[in-house]
């Protein structure tokens, strides 16, 4: 896997840097696929002659760039690349990016159920609005948990809702091909944060590591709020992209 002519004290190119882009040419050619293992620092070390703060280097930058995982007291692992996404600038079901993006997903539900608005609920979706659906759901990519996500709608815009199959159907095709609504777009408000222990367990990580909560409120064509969502991304699963243009 790791020739040893693939590293030479002669080149111009220090020494870590060659190393890490060895492992990273391994990586991108699925020689190495995620989960797999790299060589111990002692087995590199000793494979092509140079010192263990060398191999440290070229190891702790590719860590740093998201290729590498390193666990206390276990070896060093490739990691899993993370699911970009452009859901910050256009508004689509989870359902629809996931398949333009040709992955396999599915989704549990968790509780689906009608609850009083609270304040904060009537607020976002209307001073009107007295009795909404929870929805909770757990959405996985490639078999693995991605986003614990919560969504509130007012039962007054979708009767039944919750007599609907939405482990299978996207709810944005049932708001606009059930009940006749025109989706018009979303506000989103995005912050780092720790997964509580709760969560953690949901989504297969440990208590404290990085999510990413999302809140999102979805608005009909008429101008009318009729979700509000908080999901909870993997940070080491997710990441986000906005193209922005320059403002003269």
């Amino acid at each position: 896997m790791f020739d040893e002519k693939a590293i030479s004290k002669d080149s111009p190119l220090p020494l870590y840097y060659q190393l890490k882009e060895l492992i990273r040419s391994q990586i991108e050619l699925t020689i190495l696929k995620p989960g797999d293992s790299i060589p111990s620092e002692r087995e590199l070390a000793e494979k092509y002659g140079i010192s263990r703060p060398t191999i440290r280097q070229a190891i702790q930058e590719l860590v740093v760039e998201g290729l590498l995982i390193r666990e206390k007291g276990r070896r060093t692992f490739v990691a899993t690349p993370k699911l970009n996404q452009w859901f910050l600038e256009s508004l689509t079901s989870f359902q629809e990016e996931m398949a333009q993006k040709k992955l396999s997903f599915s989704t549990k539900v968790l509780a689906f159920e009608r609850v009083p608005a609270s304040s904060t609920l009537r607020e976002v979706l209307g001073a009107g609005v007295n009795i909404c659906y929870k929805l909770q759901r757990l959405r996985f990519v490639e078999g693995k948990p991605v986003v614990l996500v919560t969504t509130f709608l007012p039962v007054d815009l979708f009767p039944d809702m919750d007599k609907e199959n939405l482990e299978e159907n996207s709810m944005y095709r049932i708001i606009q091909t059930k009940y006749g609504y025109r989706i018009d777009g979303a506000t989103r408000v995005i912050e780092a944060i720790n997964a509580s222990a709760e969560d953690a367990k949901l989504l297969g990580i440990s208590p404290g590591d990085a999510v990413q909560l999302i809140r999102t409120t979805g608005y009909l064509d008429n101008n009318r709020p009729f979700e509000y969502s908080i999901a909870y991304y993997r940070g080491d699963l997710s990441s986000f992209t906005v193209n922005l243009k320059y403002s003269k």
